[in-house]
């Protein structure tokens, strides 16, 4: 498998504080060969993102994954065959794309790290719980 463990988030803690470093693989284009030869079937995170007119990549969807692992999770969300949301089929149909992801070993981290993301890249909506466990987190890339 052609994946780096480098790519693993980690967590330290001290005082109720949970400060995540976040190791994101690079961006790699959303092609089903490519992410069956490229990503493990492991937990984590992923990030779906389409690259604009201005050659920019913009973020529209992100997803934590237990089952199945990244591989079979990112295949099947960049897949505009097996997406039902139309919003993203259409961005998947009509935009070149591309993901990321970062291995996480923990369900409660996952939702941590979630509601980390979901405060800074949507500030106006409320965010999904987190795990209850620490009085502050932080992620750092």
């Amino acid at each position: 498998m052609d994946y780096r463990v480098d790519n693993i988030t980690k967590k330290r803690v001290k005082d109720g504080v949970a400060v995540y470093t976040t190791k994101w693989s690079g961006l790699s284009k959303a092609h089903k060969y490519n992410i069956t030869s490229k990503v493990p079937a492991r937990p984590g995170i992923f990030e779906l993102y389409y690259k604009t007119g201005e050659n920019e990549f913009k973020l529209f969807y992100m997803e934590r994954v237990w089952y199945g692992g990244l591989r079979s999770e990112i295949r099947r969300a960049s897949d505009p065959g097996e997406v039902t949301d139309r919003a993203r089929r259409k961005v998947l149909s009509e935009k070149e794309c591309y993901y990321r992801y970062t291995i996480v070993e923990s369900k409660q981290d996952m939702k941590d790290l979630l509601y980390r993301f979901s405060i800074s890249l949507l500030p106006d909506r409320t965010p999904p719980a987190h795990s209850g466990r620490y009085s502050k987190i932080v992620v750092t890339d």
